[in-house]
């Protein structure tokens, strides 16, 4: 009886790239949002969104997933990776924001510290 294969590809690598934005997180001290409360609200907002308007094009025949490359569990239409996904993207994105904006304002207080030495 030929069973089709399933894979854990697409899984490790969401679980991989939420570690290393809860490690990068913790190492840099960064601080994503004022509360825990605008931080759920903000995450759910997204994933609720996210997850209607992709299961919304699933059912439309707009995308599909390759099985071969999934757990293979689905709650609904989505797979359960692309739950996962909703997470871990805009938890990847506001990482790199605030690496980004954090180096930034490092370069504009260097910037200052030369000019005040200067005058």
């Amino acid at each position: 009886m030929y069973q089709e294969k399933t894979s854990v590809e697409y899984l490790i690598l969401l679980i991989s790239v939420f570690l290393i934005c809860v490690i990068v997180k913790q190492k840099h001290k960064l601080k994503l949002f004022k509360s825990a409360k605008e931080g759920g609200l903000v995450f759910g907002a997204l994933f609720v969104i996210g997850s209607a308007l992709d299961s919304f094009a699933l059912f439309r025949g707009n995308w599909s997933y390759d099985e071969k490359f999934l757990v293979g569990i689905r709650i609904g239409v989505m797979p359960m990776e692309e739950y996962l996904f909703m997470i871990v993207i805009p938890f990847l994105t506001l990482i790199v924001y605030r690496m980004a904006r954090g180096k930034n304002q490092e370069l504009k207080n260097n910037s200052q510290d030369k000019l005040i030495a200067i005058s």
